[in-house]
């Protein structure tokens, strides 16, 4: 390129017009000059690192340690929260398409995300954070942001729980004990359960951290709280007692009612199920070990879904 172009500028200066001078661009003594060589231009051939842009194009595959998971059913969205901090919100349209690969929102927090409870009459989300934050997420909105954020201090937050279209959010600490904060205004309530309170006062020993609260489907006013030690109690909001308690052997890792509010599922950390009736809560009337006979080698049930299908129950 360099070659063709030299040879053009030879031609255009050996050219009969370029030698012939005129009075007006020529000397004072009337002698022709000859016209200007063009400049050249140098382009660089080689490429750098400043020619290229690193951009993110499109995400693939499943979230990479996901540790929360939540659906609005109103919204049609799906939330899942990681251990790196990150949000991703999924409409329900691509649920078809494989791997999830379509339109997403992805929202980043520095710490890792605990527990996501959708709220459906505000279009919101609320999520629990590694460093013992709650964020209030505003949806309503083209990106969004953090309305409110409550910090606990004091104790370390280990689960959440939003019922339905309530205002009212559970939330389970470390030590035990379960405040409750207003979603609307984002604040502490006065109402605090104390894990001494809940167990039987002849009960000295810890229960544990709390690792699951949940409403009645029967009856939003009672509360199911469950311990890592194996104490479940399901607790009267409305006359501040215990209606039933249950000590378990074994460390209870997931809780989930049946939709009729009389039975319960529990999962332990020997990879044991038990099921539950209220109507005898002094041992479980069945136990299953979904993954092997007792004393062989098992892993901890992290979750359990308790629902009824036409043949069985899962």
């Amino acid at each position: 390129m360099k070659k063709f172009r030299k040879v053009l500028d030879g031609l255009t200066t050996s050219s009969p017009g370029g030698n012939i001078g005129s009075p007006s661009c020529g000397s004072a003594a009337g002698t022709p000059t000859a016209a200007p060589t063009p400049k050249e231009i140098d382009i660089q051939e080689t490429l750098v690192s400043e020619n290229f842009q690193l951009c993110k194009t499109v995400r693939h595959g499943f979230p990479y340690q996901p540790t929360a998971l939540a659906f609005d059913p109103v919204q049609k969205i799906l939330a899942i929260g990681s251990r790196s901090g990150g949000i991703r919100m999924y409409p329900l349209l691509i649920f078809s398409l494989p791997l999830f690969s379509g339109l997403e929102t992805h929202l980043k927090i520095l710490p890792g995300v605990l527990t996501i409870n959708t709220v459906h009459y505000l279009g919101a989300l609320v999520t629990a954070c590694a460093d013992d934050t709650l964020h209030l997420w505003n949806l309503r909105q083209r990106r969004p942001a953090i309305l409110h954020s409550l910090k606990f201090n004091r104790e370390r937050i280990t689960f959440c729980h939003l019922p339905f279209q309530s205002k009212w959010l559970y939330v389970g600490t470390e030590r035990g004990n379960t405040h409750i904060v207003n979603i609307e205004s984002f604040i502490l309530s006065g109402y605090v359960i104390m894990w001494n309170k809940a167990i039987e006062l002849s009960t000295k020993t810890h229960p544990g951290p709390v690792v699951h609260l949940s409403d009645s489907p029967k009856d939003e006013g009672k509360l199911l709280i469950g311990f890592e030690s194996g104490t479940i109690v399901q607790w009267d909001l409305r006359g501040k007692k215990a209606d039933f308690r249950i000590y378990y052997d074994e460390a209870i890792h997931s809780v989930s009612w049946h939709h009729e509010g009389k039975q319960f599922m529990c999962s332990h950390s020997d990879g044991s199920l038990t099921l539950w009736n209220l109507r005898n809560t002094s041992k479980p009337f069945q136990v299953t070990f979904p993954h092997g006979e007792m004393f062989t080698i098992f892993c901890p049930l992290s979750n359990t879904l308790y629902k009824i299908s036409t043949s069985n129950i899962q």
